[in-house]
């Protein structure tokens, strides 16, 4: 088949696909159109609806239903991530050539997902017939949830993170999580469809009712649960304050050794600055202190004195090594100094950024080890480290760590009272993607209800309170700093007792609907044409 007969003979999914895609890609930053995300969905919901006519279109619907979804991911994620060919300074790169193609592949893995998602809707509309549509926000939720797991976990884009924007609108992701909120997202664009391509008035109202009360619940849960907060929050109060700190450093001279001097001498003066109008613990973002301090006594004892002279809590990102079995193993980490100038704890990060600083499955096959194009080859953490400070305990969450939801939960379910982000967003420029990155740390607030303090290098750093608010920030590309204190609720989450549970009920339940429910009646008339 040539694509020229291709396109025109599956130009309704294609057409609707790239529509979709397109509405969902400016539901996210730096676009302001994050409502879109109730809508985005419908013009797949309408091809899923009219696949239930076996006369209508190409007879493969299993095909159709995969180009449906495989369009879709190709729009909306090369819209979302096209800026990752541009992350990695050229003079980091050893292969340059391959940043196109590689982010041209990662588009092509994650559409797989989406594409899958059709596919398999395709085949419950053309057995059960319209109620099959009760299992789409289960089988779109369940797609993420793969995507965003395991060796190849990537789970940028997921839909509930369009609406971090609105803290009265994701209240609900104290109780769902966040496949559950974008399982309640797809609900909302399929009673949309329904609205629109139900020809009984009758049965439209009815949709359109169910419409009203869903979102008009949930927000009104959103505004009382702020109030909630607002009333009977409980501060972790203790002497002075935190600093986030922003150092803005350019990449372009982090990691000459010429200016290691210059980096631990701004570090010594941006502590001492908020010292003294403060602050007991002042959080560095990550990779802050660009050496192995446990290989470079000269630095570390520098940020012992820096810590003992000014007396705070320092928290710092470095670059650790371990020699063990004859091999050199390298980590991302970061480390608490305390206020008499003593080490106290450290943590090395355990979900590395894929390709980015591992090569997947990599420690399963040394081979793929000696890859290198420019990335970095760190080993993973072994186990979460929970510091204690003199405020409070808190899990520290480096850079791509905080797009993981069950890992943060895990940190409160252990005693966390709040978290620390810390990153080096500086790889991204000033493209989308610390915009995109900053606010997961948004939505992880709202589900564990604590306050998440975010450290970035050149930006975005932001002090963000347990129902999501933005209480502080730093800009893109300015030195700076935040001060201030953490909060959470008085009682732990939903989430954070029962993690996905209420998700899986909704799922079981939704999926279970399609085959012993048989709601056709509530459907008949749909527009077929």
């Amino acid at each position: 088949m040539s694509i020229s007969t291709f396109a025109y003979r599956w130009r309704r999914e294609i057409l609707a696909g790239a529509l979709s895609g397109v509405l969902l890609a400016i539901s996210f930053p730096p676009y302001p159109f994050r409502f879109f995300s109730l809508f985005a969905l419908v013009p797949l919901m309408w091809v899923l609806i009219r696949f239930k006519d076996p006369n209508d279109g190409d007879g493969n619907y299993l095909k159709r239903g995969f180009v449906l979804g495989f369009v879709f991911g190709l729009t909306f994620f090369g819209i979302l991530l096209y800026w990752i060919a541009n992350v990695i300074p050229a003079s980091s790169v050893t292969m340059r050539w391959v940043l196109v193609p590689g982010v041209s592949l990662l588009v092509i893995y994650l559409s797989c997902f989406p594409g899958l998602f059709g596919m398999f809707m395709a085949l419950l509309v053309r057995k059960y017939g319209l109620r099959s549509l009760i299992a789409a926000p289960a089988l779109w939720s369940l797609t993420e949830m793969a995507r965003s797991n395991g060796e190849l976990g990537f789970s940028w884009g997921v839909l509930s993170n369009a609406m971090a924007q609105y803290p009265v609108a994701i209240q609900s992701l104290s109780i769902y999580g966040p496949y559950g909120f974008s399982f309640l997202i797809v609900v909302v664009n399929l009673l949309v469809a329904l609205v629109l391509f139900v020809r009984s008035t009758r049965r439209r109202i009815a949709a359109f009712v169910l419409l009203i009360v869903i979102v008009g619940t949930h927000l009104g849960f959103g505004i009382l649960r702020i109030e909630e907060f607002d009333e009977e929050k409980r501060d972790v109060a203790k002497e002075g304050s935190i600093a986030i700190i922003q150092p803005n450093l350019g990449l372009d001279i982090k990691w000459k050794p010429e200016y290691k001097d210059r980096i631990f001498s701004q570090i010594e003066s941006l502590t001492k600055e908020v010292s003294a109008r403060g602050a007991k613990l002042v959080i560095f973002p990550e990779t802050s202190a660009p050496v192995a301090l446990s290989r470079s006594i000269r630095y570390e004892n520098w940020l012992k004195t820096i810590a003992h002279d000014s007396e705070v809590e320092l928290l710092v990102g470095y670059i650790d090594y371990s020699f063990k079995d004859g091999l050199w193993k390298s980590y991302n980490s970061a480390g608490l100094f305390n206020d008499e100038g003593n080490f106290e704890a450290e943590y090395h990060k355990i979900n590395l950024l894929p390709f980015g600083e591992k090569i997947p499955f990599s420690q399963y096959l040394s081979a793929l080890e000696k890859i290198d194009f420019g990335q970095a080859n760190f080993k993973s953490g072994k186990k979460r480290t929970l510091f204690n400070s003199q405020w409070g305990r808190f899990g520290v969450l480096i850079c791509f760590e905080s797009t993981f939801p069950g890992f943060v939960r895990n940190y409160v379910r252990d005693g966390a009272q709040y978290l620390v982000n810390i990153t080096n967003d500086g790889w991204f420029g000033s493209s989308r993607g610390p915009l995109q990155h900053s606010e997961t740390a948004i939505l992880r607030a709202v589900e564990n209800g604590v306050t998440v303090l975010r450290a970035a290098n050149t930006g975005i750093s932001m002090y963000i309170d347990p129902v999501g608010r933005v209480r502080g920030r730093v800009k893109l590309n300015v030195e700076g700093n935040i001060e201030c204190g953490v909060s959470s609720f008085a009682a732990p989450t939903f989430y954070v007792k029962y993690g996905n549970m209420l998700f899986f009920i909704l799922t079981v339940l939704s999926l279970a609907a399609v085959v012993i429910t048989d709601p056709a009646r509530l459907l008949k008339g749909s527009k077929s044409k």
